[in-house]
């Protein structure tokens, strides 16, 4: 009965982390898009730099340096581009959760029995 308890368990972290591996993806993806719209250097760099830091402080200096350029090329392409992209951090986001739930849940009710 345990093991059944485990193999939950091993499934809802491994959601976790392909989640949160997802949504690095996605806001990589998302910065990148951003940067190059704006004209910046490296949109790449922008994009890997955004990700740096435990607490999203890469992330957090991006959006306060990028206030410095103004948009002057986001076609209709980029702009449905970042959309989706959005959209898809929601669903990572939706898919974290619900790992975290069964990983929660599957501890709790292994102790349980």
């Amino acid at each position: 009965m345990k093991i059944q308890f485990l193999i939950v368990t091993a499934m809802g972290v491994a959601a976790v982390i392909v989640g949160s591996v997802f949504t690095a993806y996605q806001l990589y993806k998302l910065v990148e898009i951003d940067a190059e719209s704006r004209g910046l250097k490296h949109p790449r760099l922008w994009g890997a730099f955004s990700l740096a830091g435990n607490n999203s402080s890469g992330l957090l200096l991006y959006l306060l340096g990028r206030r410095k350029y103004p948009v002057i090329a986001l076609t209709k392409e980029r702009q449905a581009a970042k959309g989706r992209r959005k959209k898809k951090i929601g669903v990572s986001f939706a898919f974290q959760a619900v790992g975290a739930i069964v990983f929660i849940l599957s501890m709790f009710f292994a102790d349980m029995m």
